[in-house]
Protein backbone atom coordinates (compact mmCIF):
# COMPACT_ATOMS: atom_id res chain seq x y z
CA UNK A 1 0.00 0.00 0.00
CA UNK A 2 1.54 3.65 -1.13
CA UNK A 3 1.83 6.03 1.89
CA UNK A 4 0.48 9.73 1.54
CA UNK A 5 1.42 12.48 3.88
CA UNK A 6 -1.75 14.84 5.41
CA UNK A 7 -1.28 17.82 6.24
CA UNK A 8 -4.88 18.98 7.65
CA UNK A 9 -5.19 21.53 9.94
CA UNK A 10 -8.73 21.68 10.10
CA UNK A 11 -8.86 17.46 11.11
CA UNK A 12 -11.19 16.50 13.07
CA UNK A 13 -12.05 17.92 16.46
CA UNK A 14 -11.98 20.77 14.30
CA UNK A 15 -14.82 21.70 12.34
CA UNK A 16 -14.03 24.53 10.03
CA UNK A 17 -14.11 24.38 6.42
CA UNK A 18 -12.94 21.23 4.96
CA UNK A 19 -12.85 19.40 7.96
CA UNK A 20 -15.15 16.60 6.84
CA UNK A 21 -13.73 16.81 3.31
CA UNK A 22 -10.34 16.15 5.07
CA UNK A 23 -11.71 13.24 7.44
CA UNK A 24 -14.18 11.63 4.53
CA UNK A 25 -11.21 11.73 1.94
CA UNK A 26 -8.52 10.26 4.67
CA UNK A 27 -10.60 7.58 6.09
CA UNK A 28 -11.30 6.35 2.20
CA UNK A 29 -8.16 6.57 0.93
CA UNK A 30 -7.26 3.07 2.37
CA UNK A 31 -9.86 1.53 0.52
CA UNK A 32 -8.23 2.46 -2.86
CA UNK A 33 -4.67 1.00 -1.67
CA UNK A 34 -3.26 4.60 -0.49
CA UNK A 35 -2.22 5.09 3.73
CA UNK A 36 -2.96 8.83 4.42
CA UNK A 37 -0.34 9.48 7.24
CA UNK A 38 -2.09 12.27 9.42
CA UNK A 39 -0.78 15.76 10.68
CA UNK A 40 -3.70 16.81 12.51
CA UNK A 41 -4.72 19.00 15.24
CA UNK A 42 -5.06 17.90 19.29
CA UNK A 43 -7.67 15.76 19.91
CA UNK A 44 -10.98 16.15 22.45
CA UNK A 45 -10.49 14.17 25.86
CA UNK A 46 -12.93 14.16 28.46
CA UNK A 47 -10.97 14.83 31.78
CA UNK A 48 -8.71 12.43 32.89
CA UNK A 49 -7.96 11.05 29.73
CA UNK A 50 -5.25 12.87 27.95
CA UNK A 51 -2.55 10.04 28.09
CA UNK A 52 -1.78 7.59 25.77
CA UNK A 53 -1.13 7.28 21.88
CA UNK A 54 -2.97 10.91 21.07
CA UNK A 55 0.06 12.63 23.50
CA UNK A 56 1.39 15.32 21.19
CA UNK A 57 3.35 13.55 18.34
CA UNK A 58 2.28 10.06 19.18
CA UNK A 59 0.73 8.00 16.48
CA UNK A 60 -2.78 6.77 16.85
CA UNK A 61 -5.33 5.00 14.48
CA UNK A 62 -8.27 6.72 12.65
CA UNK A 63 -11.47 4.68 11.98
CA UNK A 64 -10.23 3.02 8.75
CA UNK A 65 -6.76 2.55 9.77
CA UNK A 66 -5.25 5.86 8.87
CA UNK A 67 -2.28 7.20 10.72
CA UNK A 68 -2.46 10.10 12.77
CA UNK A 69 0.01 12.23 14.75
CA UNK A 70 -1.43 15.20 16.85
CA UNK A 71 0.66 18.66 16.90
CA UNK A 72 -0.78 18.92 20.39
CA UNK A 73 -1.94 17.30 23.09
CA UNK A 74 -5.33 16.63 24.33
CA UNK A 75 -7.76 19.10 25.08
CA UNK A 76 -9.84 18.19 28.36
CA UNK A 77 -13.19 19.18 27.52
CA UNK A 78 -15.71 17.78 30.67
CA UNK A 79 -15.25 21.06 32.62
CA UNK A 80 -15.92 23.29 29.20
CA UNK A 81 -19.45 24.81 28.48
CA UNK A 82 -20.25 22.89 25.20
CA UNK A 83 -20.85 26.50 23.02
CA UNK A 84 -17.22 27.04 24.13
CA UNK A 85 -16.06 23.81 22.86
CA UNK A 86 -18.03 24.01 19.63
CA UNK A 87 -16.60 27.50 19.41
CA UNK A 88 -12.87 26.14 19.55
CA UNK A 89 -13.70 23.19 17.00
CA UNK A 90 -15.03 25.91 14.93
CA UNK A 91 -11.66 28.11 14.97
CA UNK A 92 -11.86 29.94 18.06
CA UNK A 93 -9.41 30.18 20.75
CA UNK A 94 -9.05 27.96 23.74
CA UNK A 95 -11.03 29.96 26.39
CA UNK A 96 -9.48 30.95 29.23
CA UNK A 97 -8.81 29.66 33.07
CA UNK A 98 -8.56 31.67 36.36
CA UNK A 99 -10.33 34.41 37.81
CA UNK A 100 -8.57 36.71 35.46
CA UNK A 101 -9.42 35.18 32.67
CA UNK A 102 -12.98 35.38 32.87
CA UNK A 103 -12.04 39.23 33.73
CA UNK A 104 -9.82 39.46 30.70
CA UNK A 105 -11.12 36.81 28.07
CA UNK A 106 -8.31 37.84 25.62
CA UNK A 107 -5.45 38.36 27.83
CA UNK A 108 -5.92 35.07 28.58
CA UNK A 109 -6.82 33.00 25.95
CA UNK A 110 -4.53 30.46 24.58
CA UNK A 111 -4.10 29.51 20.78
CA UNK A 112 -7.29 27.72 18.73
CA UNK A 113 -6.81 24.33 17.27
CA UNK A 114 -5.29 25.35 14.33
CA UNK A 115 -3.06 27.69 15.12
CA UNK A 116 -1.24 25.25 17.75
CA UNK A 117 -1.05 23.10 14.41
CA UNK A 118 0.59 25.76 12.53
CA UNK A 119 3.31 26.20 15.10
CA UNK A 120 4.03 22.53 15.61
CA UNK A 121 2.88 20.85 11.99
CA UNK A 122 6.26 21.31 10.39
CA UNK A 123 8.70 19.88 12.68
CA UNK A 124 6.18 16.68 13.45
CA UNK A 125 6.00 16.07 9.36
CA UNK A 126 9.46 16.08 8.70
CA UNK A 127 9.70 13.39 11.70
CA UNK A 128 7.25 11.57 9.92
CA UNK A 129 9.12 12.04 6.54
CA UNK A 130 12.29 11.06 8.18
CA UNK A 131 10.63 7.91 9.85
CA UNK A 132 9.02 6.38 7.07
CA UNK A 133 11.30 6.56 3.70
CA UNK A 134 8.98 5.37 0.95
CA UNK A 135 6.14 8.48 1.79
CA UNK A 136 5.19 8.52 -2.15
CA UNK A 137 3.09 11.82 -2.06
CA UNK A 138 1.65 14.78 -0.04
CA UNK A 139 -1.75 16.17 0.20
CA UNK A 140 -2.61 19.29 1.68
CA UNK A 141 -5.65 21.64 1.98
CA UNK A 142 -5.76 25.60 1.74
CA UNK A 143 -6.17 27.56 3.67
CA UNK A 144 -3.66 27.72 6.20
CA UNK A 145 -1.52 29.38 3.79
CA UNK A 146 1.51 27.90 6.44
CA UNK A 147 0.05 24.71 6.11
CA UNK A 148 0.83 24.77 1.81
CA UNK A 149 4.26 26.52 2.40
CA UNK A 150 4.83 23.38 4.97
CA UNK A 151 4.37 21.18 2.00
CA UNK A 152 6.37 23.06 -0.81
CA UNK A 153 9.40 22.71 1.49
CA UNK A 154 8.49 19.27 2.18
CA UNK A 155 8.34 18.41 -1.71
CA UNK A 156 11.69 20.17 -1.98
CA UNK A 157 13.56 18.70 0.87
CA UNK A 158 12.30 15.06 0.28
CA UNK A 159 11.63 15.30 -3.96
CA UNK A 160 7.75 14.14 -3.27
CA UNK A 161 4.78 15.47 -5.33
CA UNK A 162 2.08 17.66 -3.64
CA UNK A 163 -1.56 17.97 -4.13
CA UNK A 164 -2.79 21.33 -3.44
CA UNK A 165 -6.72 21.09 -2.35
CA UNK A 166 -7.76 24.29 -2.14
CA UNK A 167 -10.87 25.26 -0.38
CA UNK A 168 -11.10 29.22 -0.95
CA UNK A 169 -9.05 32.17 -2.23
CA UNK A 170 -5.62 32.42 -0.24
CA UNK A 171 -5.57 36.30 -0.78
CA UNK A 172 -9.41 36.77 1.02
CA UNK A 173 -9.88 34.01 3.81
CA UNK A 174 -13.29 33.74 5.24
CA UNK A 175 -13.27 33.84 9.22
CA UNK A 176 -14.58 30.38 9.20
CA UNK A 177 -11.37 28.66 7.72
CA UNK A 178 -8.20 28.18 9.38
CA UNK A 179 -5.76 31.23 10.63
CA UNK A 180 -2.84 31.26 8.18
CA UNK A 181 1.12 32.53 9.04
CA UNK A 182 1.20 34.91 6.30
CA UNK A 183 -0.04 38.71 5.93
CA UNK A 184 -2.33 39.38 2.95
CA UNK A 185 0.04 40.66 0.34
CA UNK A 186 2.02 37.15 1.10
CA UNK A 187 -1.16 35.36 0.85
CA UNK A 188 -1.23 36.64 -2.55
CA UNK A 189 1.83 35.58 -3.51
CA UNK A 190 1.52 32.06 -2.57
CA UNK A 191 -1.53 31.70 -4.15
CA UNK A 192 -0.13 33.03 -7.73
CA UNK A 193 2.78 30.65 -7.13
CA UNK A 194 0.94 27.64 -7.22
CA UNK A 195 -1.68 28.68 -9.34
CA UNK A 196 0.89 29.70 -12.21
CA UNK A 197 3.91 27.08 -11.04
CA UNK A 198 2.30 24.04 -12.49
CA UNK A 199 1.62 22.54 -9.00
CA UNK A 200 -1.53 19.59 -8.90
CA UNK A 201 -4.54 21.25 -8.31
CA UNK A 202 -7.73 20.66 -6.96
CA UNK A 203 -11.22 22.90 -5.96
CA UNK A 204 -14.79 21.57 -4.60
CA UNK A 205 -16.63 23.47 -6.63
CA UNK A 206 -17.03 24.97 -10.65
CA UNK A 207 -17.47 27.97 -9.37
CA UNK A 208 -14.34 28.04 -7.48
CA UNK A 209 -12.36 26.92 -10.30
CA UNK A 210 -14.07 29.64 -12.74
CA UNK A 211 -12.77 32.20 -10.04
CA UNK A 212 -8.91 31.12 -10.47
CA UNK A 213 -9.16 30.69 -14.28
CA UNK A 214 -10.49 33.93 -15.12
CA UNK A 215 -7.94 35.78 -12.03
CA UNK A 216 -4.63 34.35 -13.90
CA UNK A 217 -6.48 34.12 -17.02
CA UNK A 218 -3.59 33.65 -19.78
CA UNK A 219 -1.67 31.91 -17.16
CA UNK A 220 -3.70 29.06 -16.06
CA UNK A 221 -5.35 26.58 -18.30
CA UNK A 222 -8.32 24.54 -18.09
CA UNK A 223 -7.03 21.46 -17.22
CA UNK A 224 -4.47 22.81 -14.84
CA UNK A 225 -7.12 22.52 -12.14
CA UNK A 226 -9.53 19.66 -11.72
CA UNK A 227 -12.72 19.61 -9.85
CA UNK A 228 -13.36 17.16 -6.41
CA UNK A 229 -16.46 17.87 -5.05
CA UNK A 230 -17.86 17.18 -1.93
CA UNK A 231 -20.53 14.36 -1.62
CA UNK A 232 -23.25 13.86 0.66
CA UNK A 233 -22.34 11.16 3.96
CA UNK A 234 -23.83 8.22 4.40
CA UNK A 235 -24.12 7.20 8.17
CA UNK A 236 -24.32 3.38 7.63
CA UNK A 237 -20.42 4.53 6.35
CA UNK A 238 -19.49 6.45 9.39
CA UNK A 239 -18.09 3.80 12.21
CA UNK A 240 -17.68 6.95 14.57
CA UNK A 241 -20.80 7.34 17.90
CA UNK A 242 -22.33 10.16 18.34
CA UNK A 243 -21.69 12.01 22.13
CA UNK A 244 -23.80 10.70 24.71
CA UNK A 245 -26.31 13.59 25.47
CA UNK A 246 -27.28 14.76 21.93
CA UNK A 247 -30.65 16.72 21.81
CA UNK A 248 -33.15 14.61 20.49
CA UNK A 249 -34.17 16.49 17.55
CA UNK A 250 -36.87 13.94 15.98
CA UNK A 251 -39.67 15.23 14.19
CA UNK A 252 -38.63 18.98 15.25
CA UNK A 253 -37.78 21.90 12.98
CA UNK A 254 -33.88 22.22 13.16
CA UNK A 255 -32.30 25.81 12.18
CA UNK A 256 -28.34 25.69 11.20
CA UNK A 257 -26.46 29.31 12.13
CA UNK A 258 -23.38 28.25 11.99
CA UNK A 259 -21.38 30.32 9.41
CA UNK A 260 -23.22 33.65 10.83
CA UNK A 261 -21.49 36.12 12.84
CA UNK A 262 -22.50 37.35 16.26
CA UNK A 263 -24.70 39.92 15.31
CA UNK A 264 -26.13 38.21 12.37
CA UNK A 265 -27.27 35.57 14.63
CA UNK A 266 -29.06 38.49 16.96
CA UNK A 267 -30.64 39.68 13.60
CA UNK A 268 -32.01 36.28 12.17
CA UNK A 269 -33.50 35.68 15.70
CA UNK A 270 -34.73 38.95 15.84
CA UNK A 271 -36.59 38.41 11.85
CA UNK A 272 -37.36 34.79 13.77
CA UNK A 273 -39.12 36.47 16.98
CA UNK A 274 -41.12 38.76 14.18
CA UNK A 275 -42.76 35.98 12.28
CA UNK A 276 -43.07 33.57 15.63
CA UNK A 277 -45.30 36.22 16.95
CA UNK A 278 -47.63 36.52 13.86
CA UNK A 279 -47.57 33.41 12.47
CA UNK A 280 -46.20 30.80 15.57
CA UNK A 281 -47.11 27.28 15.13
CA UNK A 282 -44.35 25.81 12.75
CA UNK A 283 -41.40 27.19 14.37
CA UNK A 284 -42.05 26.18 18.07
CA UNK A 285 -39.87 23.79 19.57
CA UNK A 286 -37.14 23.93 17.46
CA UNK A 287 -33.94 23.46 18.04
CA UNK A 288 -31.07 25.92 16.97
CA UNK A 289 -27.39 24.82 16.42
CA UNK A 290 -25.20 27.59 16.85
CA UNK A 291 -22.11 28.59 18.96
CA UNK A 292 -22.53 32.62 18.57
CA UNK A 293 -25.88 32.59 20.22
CA UNK A 294 -26.88 32.46 24.33
CA UNK A 295 -29.81 31.93 26.84
CA UNK A 296 -29.87 35.81 27.00
CA UNK A 297 -30.40 36.24 23.69
CA UNK A 298 -33.41 34.36 23.31
CA UNK A 299 -34.39 35.94 26.35
CA UNK A 300 -33.69 39.18 24.26
CA UNK A 301 -36.06 38.25 21.20
CA UNK A 302 -38.63 36.45 23.57
CA UNK A 303 -37.81 33.26 22.54
CA UNK A 304 -36.91 31.81 25.86
CA UNK A 305 -38.78 28.19 25.96
CA UNK A 306 -39.89 28.11 22.06
CA UNK A 307 -36.61 27.20 20.94
CA UNK A 308 -33.78 24.72 22.03
CA UNK A 309 -29.97 25.66 21.90
CA UNK A 310 -27.26 23.36 21.19
CA UNK A 311 -24.10 23.70 20.11
CA UNK A 312 -22.68 20.13 18.94
CA UNK A 313 -18.98 19.90 18.89
CA UNK A 314 -18.56 17.09 16.66
CA UNK A 315 -19.90 15.93 13.11
CA UNK A 316 -21.21 13.16 13.99
CA UNK A 317 -23.63 14.91 16.89
CA UNK A 318 -24.15 17.63 14.40
CA UNK A 319 -25.62 15.36 10.98
CA UNK A 320 -27.71 13.32 13.84
CA UNK A 321 -29.37 16.00 14.63
CA UNK A 322 -30.37 16.42 11.04
CA UNK A 323 -30.85 13.28 10.11
CA UNK A 324 -34.13 13.25 12.43
CA UNK A 325 -35.57 16.81 11.75
CA UNK A 326 -38.67 17.94 10.81
CA UNK A 327 -37.50 19.94 8.69
CA UNK A 328 -33.92 22.00 8.15
CA UNK A 329 -33.03 25.54 7.54
CA UNK A 330 -29.55 26.94 6.83
CA UNK A 331 -28.75 30.72 7.73
CA UNK A 332 -25.64 31.73 5.68
CA UNK A 333 -23.98 35.01 6.43
CA UNK A 334 -23.09 37.89 4.55
CA UNK A 335 -19.76 36.65 4.39
CA UNK A 336 -20.93 34.24 2.13
CA UNK A 337 -22.73 36.80 0.04
CA UNK A 338 -20.04 36.06 -3.00
CA UNK A 339 -18.62 32.70 -1.56
CA UNK A 340 -17.30 29.85 -3.79
CA UNK A 341 -18.21 26.94 -2.04
CA UNK A 342 -21.10 24.86 -0.42
CA UNK A 343 -20.53 24.34 2.94
CA UNK A 344 -20.02 20.74 3.40
CA UNK A 345 -22.73 20.12 6.00
CA UNK A 346 -25.37 22.04 3.13
CA UNK A 347 -23.91 18.76 1.14
CA UNK A 348 -24.96 16.51 3.85
CA UNK A 349 -27.81 17.68 4.32
CA UNK A 350 -29.56 17.75 1.02
CA UNK A 351 -28.26 13.94 1.05
CA UNK A 352 -30.33 13.26 3.53
CA UNK A 353 -33.91 13.31 2.07
CA UNK A 354 -34.92 15.68 4.36
CA UNK A 355 -37.09 19.09 3.79
CA UNK A 356 -34.71 21.82 3.61
CA UNK A 357 -34.17 25.22 3.18
CA UNK A 358 -31.14 28.26 2.74
CA UNK A 359 -31.32 31.54 3.65
CA UNK A 360 -28.74 33.24 1.35
CA UNK A 361 -27.59 36.09 -0.78
CA UNK A 362 -27.50 35.43 -4.72
CA UNK A 363 -24.53 33.04 -5.54
CA UNK A 364 -23.30 29.30 -4.76
CA UNK A 365 -25.36 28.87 -2.21
CA UNK A 366 -28.50 29.54 -3.14
CA UNK A 367 -28.08 28.22 -6.71
CA UNK A 368 -27.03 24.64 -4.99
CA UNK A 369 -30.63 24.90 -3.34
CA UNK A 370 -32.49 24.95 -6.26
CA UNK A 371 -30.68 22.75 -7.91
CA UNK A 372 -30.64 19.97 -5.27
CA UNK A 373 -33.92 19.88 -4.06
CA UNK A 374 -34.13 22.63 -1.64
CA UNK A 375 -35.92 26.12 -1.26
CA UNK A 376 -33.81 29.22 -1.42
CA UNK A 377 -34.84 32.29 0.61
CA UNK A 378 -33.49 35.89 0.13
CA UNK A 379 -31.05 36.66 3.22
CA UNK A 380 -32.13 39.32 5.13
CA UNK A 381 -35.53 39.58 3.75
CA UNK A 382 -38.45 38.86 6.43
CA UNK A 383 -41.06 38.47 4.73
CA UNK A 384 -39.48 36.01 2.04
CA UNK A 385 -38.04 34.25 5.62
CA UNK A 386 -41.73 33.73 7.39
CA UNK A 387 -43.06 32.68 3.69
CA UNK A 388 -40.20 30.02 2.96
CA UNK A 389 -40.73 28.77 6.43
CA UNK A 390 -44.88 28.49 5.95
CA UNK A 391 -43.49 26.96 2.60
CA UNK A 392 -41.35 24.24 4.06
CA UNK A 393 -43.14 23.48 7.66
CA UNK A 394 -46.18 22.48 5.38
CA UNK A 395 -44.82 20.86 2.19
CA UNK A 396 -46.50 17.41 1.41
CA UNK A 397 -44.88 14.46 1.43
CA UNK A 398 -42.67 15.21 4.12
CA UNK A 399 -39.50 15.20 2.20
CA UNK A 400 -38.02 17.38 -0.63
CA UNK A 401 -36.46 14.37 -3.04
CA UNK A 402 -36.14 16.21 -6.17
CA UNK A 403 -32.49 17.03 -7.09
CA UNK A 404 -30.52 14.46 -4.97
CA UNK A 405 -29.89 11.83 -7.50
CA UNK A 406 -27.78 14.20 -9.10
CA UNK A 407 -25.44 14.95 -5.87
CA UNK A 408 -22.02 13.71 -6.94
CA UNK A 409 -21.55 9.90 -5.24
CA UNK A 410 -18.75 9.18 -3.15
CA UNK A 411 -17.01 6.89 -5.37
CA UNK A 412 -17.08 8.09 -8.20
CA UNK A 413 -15.41 11.25 -6.56
CA UNK A 414 -12.92 9.05 -4.86
CA UNK A 415 -12.13 7.11 -7.86
CA UNK A 416 -11.48 10.30 -9.61
CA UNK A 417 -8.96 11.79 -6.86
CA UNK A 418 -7.19 8.89 -6.34
CA UNK A 419 -6.48 9.12 -10.63
CA UNK A 420 -5.17 12.62 -9.86
CA UNK A 421 -2.89 11.76 -7.00
CA UNK A 422 -1.42 9.44 -9.54
CA UNK A 423 -1.51 12.17 -11.66
CA UNK A 424 1.26 13.45 -9.70
CA UNK A 425 3.77 11.12 -9.22
CA UNK A 426 6.37 10.77 -11.12
CA UNK A 427 6.76 8.49 -13.99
Amino acid sequence: MRKILFLAPNYPPGMTDGSSRAFRIASTLPDYGWEPMVIAPPAFVSSGESSGPDEAGEETSGVNGERIWRTGSPVEVEEMEACGVAALAYGGSMPPKGALGKVLPSRFSAPGLCAIWEKHAAALAEKVMSQFGDIDAVFVQGPSARALEIALEISVRHGVPVLFDLQAPLARQSSFAPSGSLRSGECGSLEEKLLTSGYSLITPTRALKEYFLTKYFGRVTHDDITIIADTPHDAADDPRAPWEGIADSTGRPVFLLQRLTEKETGDFFRSLSHFMGAAGGCCSDAVVVTHNASGKMLKKFGLEGSLELVCPFSEEDLLALCRKAGFIFYAAGRQDEDALRVPELLVDVAGMGVRWAVSAHEGVISRFASEAGGLSVLAGDEAALAAGLREIAGAAGGKFTQGIEELPQHEKVMEALVREIALTLPV
